[in-house]
């Protein structure tokens, strides 16, 4: 399982929720029509987006990124009854939706005047479904790559990637069998960029690599959860929706953000190119980035929006260091962009002469 499958949803239904499975996707082709994971938002904030917009919506829920891509490939139809208006993505998955012609993209212009919130938006989750100048989407919550460990088991607190080469963590670690986290722990360790095009220009990061390889217990994006519950790993990386969650119901798990930067991901209203409701499908990006629906969706998540309305929350939602990071931290945070081709195939050769 790579990135761009990393997460797992609960609970994204309404009363006009479809049915999954049957002949049509969609019951009422005259409603706003949304396919999105499981989970994605609250289902109250369906039925107030409905009153606000006077708009009735239907949606349908998927289990994971598989079933939805799959799904809404095989019900693309002429007739339009079975297309959704809106599809609720990863950022991982914002160009494969581009290149598949499935979502449609809009000027800086039109986005502004469409889209009030849209300059609201802290700068970098603008940049990031920007291509050549064009829109893609409209990012509504975000959340990051972190460090949980179990503190029953590891005596000094881990703060920092750099704390992951300790000798006393050696085969206790569990990392995601995923190239680019993995390299892109090294390069945060070393004060590099997610970014970097280069890789051979850093003649440390083999060595690096190596030292943080001799440590790790098991590569997993699915399982790492299961290795730190039963102890099989004291130290696990992951993805701050599963390990917010696991750490209310487990208080000997600490959850942290690390010092030197992570690499941000969020999910993403994308128009589909088939939408007969864009002034509805407008209105629905819009409605998620409002300051007061933006603090329902990280008071009642284990996500926060992208539009943080930190005066809307209460004090003990606030302090989450997590889910809210210091300025600091999130200034080193960045989210993991499209790479030159020339640069993935460094990726892909450096990976397979560790694994």
């Amino acid at each position: 399982m790579s990135k761009l499958r990393r997460r797992k949803f609960l609970g994204m239904a309404t009363a006009s929720l479809a049915t999954v499975g049957g002949c049509s996707l969609f019951a009422e082709p005259n409603r706003l029509r949304i396919s999105g994971l499981a989970g994605a938002i609250p289902s109250k904030l369906v039925g107030e987006f409905e009153k606000a917009e006077s708009k009735p919506t239907e949606l349908k829920s998927f289990k994971n990124y598989a079933e939805l891509w799959n799904t809404i490939k095989e019900t693309k139809t002429e007739e339009n009854r079975d297309n959704p208006d809106l599809i609720g993505i990863a950022d991982g998955w914002l160009d494969q939706a581009i290149a598949q012609n499935l979502i449609q993209s809009f000027s800086l212009a039109q986005i502004s005047q469409q889209i009030p919130q849209w300059q609201q938006l802290p700068e970098i989750f603008r940049t990031s479904v920007i291509r050549n100048q064009r829109v893609w989407g409209i990012p509504f919550r975000w959340g990051a790559t972190a460090i949980a460990y179990r503190s029953d088991k590891v005596e000094k607190p881990i703060t920092k990637w750099q704390d992951l080469w300790r000798p006393e963590l050696k085969g206790k670690i569990t990392l995601p069998n995923n190239q680019r986290e993995v390299i892109g722990i090294v390069l945060k360790k070393l004060g590099h960029s997610y970014q970097t095009a280069d890789l051979n220009k850093i003649s440390e990061l083999r060595s690096e690599l190596k030292s943080l390889h001799q440590q790790v217990k098991t590569y997993t994006n699915q399982y790492y959860l299961q290795t730190l519950l039963t102890a099989d790993s004291w130290v696990a990386v992951g993805w701050t929706i599963d390990l917010l969650r696991i750490q209310q119901l487990y208080p000997d798990l600490q959850v942290v953000l690390p010092q030197e930067g992570s690499a941000l991901w969020t999910d993403i209203w994308t128009v589909t190119r088939e939408t007969k409701n864009l002034t509805s499908a407008f209105a629905w990006q819009n409605f998620f980035l409002q300051p007061a629906i933006a603090a329902k969706i990280s008071a009642l998540t284990n996500v926060a929006s992208t539009i943080s309305a930190l005066d809307l929350l209460p004090q003990s939602i606030k302090e989450n260091a997590v889910k809210f990071p210091s300025a600091a931290i999130l200034a080193k945070c960045e989210p993991l962009l499209p790479l030159p081709v020339s640069t993935v195939n460094q990726y892909q050769k450096i990976w397979e002469n560790l694994i």
